[in-house]
């Protein structure tokens, strides 16, 4: 049987490492596409290339490459992974980074990938595009109202290339398979645990791991949230991508949520830190009070299933993460 190829950008990155780990599984040969974080897996079955995806000419010399690499010149998925990435107070005092840099960058991918006749795409993009809603987000209110306060910039950059992934599977001549998924609070291990980068849950799991006395929380942890294992949501990108036929949106989330509290007392007792004293910090930035993510959709089309409970995978990530840095 002819092995299949796929374009992976952001291959280097946290969601990107772990949705090449799982097509890998499938025996997917990959032209793993990385900017400036160095690679973290190595594999003969990948073909790193360094590009910046910024610049329409490079764009088109990484699909060209995939071409090359692939047994009869055909490249049969590309996912979409690189965007400029930050935590709370990035997204706060760069905002227009997550504007200009993640929308020319996936522009010019998408151009490159519709001249190179790609089968399927998957775009991966954010739940920060919905409004804030007391009810369960579904993706048949994806445009409606404008995203919160605090994720504008970034919402906004991601509605559009939604649009635009749209345009290229129903409005264009010979249209492309594009299927796009939400995701919101991802961890796990590949995840970035640097200050300046890291979500909630990385953070906290490090200053845990750290010990950390007090552990600081941003806010008054009340806020609610929807966390997925970085393993399960590489498992529904990966049915997305093989659904695709036409355009579709999904959400993949856990379909649950927690308060960040509930979300530290689970790392607490999963790395055993007794008596820990917690402070919270008000004047740190936090983002929207209530979020939960409904499934229901790729539960139904796609079969997705989250199968890591929320200890589970933290106890998982912990791990993953004490090895990483050597804490005994």
């Amino acid at each position: 049987m002819m092995s299949r190829t796929a374009v992976i950008t952001g291959a280097s990155g946290f969601i990107g490492t772990n949705i090449m780990l799982r097509l890998l599984r499938e025996d997917i040969r990959i032209v793993a596409v990385y900017h400036r974080r160095q690679p973290k897996y190595i594999d003969d079955r990948i073909t790193w290339v360094q590009a910046d995806l910024s610049k329409a000419k490079e764009c088109d010399s990484v699909f060209k490459k995939a071409a090359e690499v692939s047994e009869n010149g055909e490249i049969d998925y590309l996912v979409m992974t690189a965007a400029y990435v930050g935590g709370a107070e990035k997204l706060l005092n760069s905002p227009m980074a997550f504007v200009t840099d993640t929308t020319v960058l996936n522009l010019y991918v998408l151009q490159s990938a519709y001249r190179f006749k790609v089968h399927k795409t998957l775009y991966v993009s954010s739940g920060m595009g919905y409004a804030e809603s007391r009810e369960p987000l579904v993706e048949e209110r994806a445009m409606e109202g404008e995203p919160y306060e605090k994720y504008y910039f970034g919402g906004w950059s991601r509605r559009y290339i939604e649009v635009v992934c749209r345009m290229y599977a129903e409005k264009i001549k010979d249209p492309m398979n594009i299927s796009v998924i939400r995701i919101d609070n991802v961890y796990g291990p590949y995840d970035s645990f640097a200050w300046e980068k890291s979500h909630v849950a990385a953070a906290l799991i490090r200053k845990v791991v750290e010990r950390h006395n007090p552990v600081e929380v941003w806010g008054d942890g009340k806020d609610y949230k929807d966390f997925i294992y970085v393993e399960d949501l590489a498992e529904g990108a990966v049915l997305a991508l093989e659904n695709a036929k036409g355009f579709h949106l999904y959400n993949i989330a856990s379909g649950k949520n927690v308060t960040v509290n509930e979300l530290l007392s689970m790392i607490l007792e999963a790395d055993n830190y007794t008596n820990a004293k917690i402070v919270y910090n008000a004047t740190k930035p936090t983002m929207i009070p209530y979020k939960v993510t409904s499934i229901e959709k790729a539960k139904k089309e796609l079969g997705f299933h989250p199968s890591v409970e929320l200890r589970d995978g933290l106890i998982r990530t912990i791990r993953w993460y004490r090895a990483q840095t050597d804490i005994s």
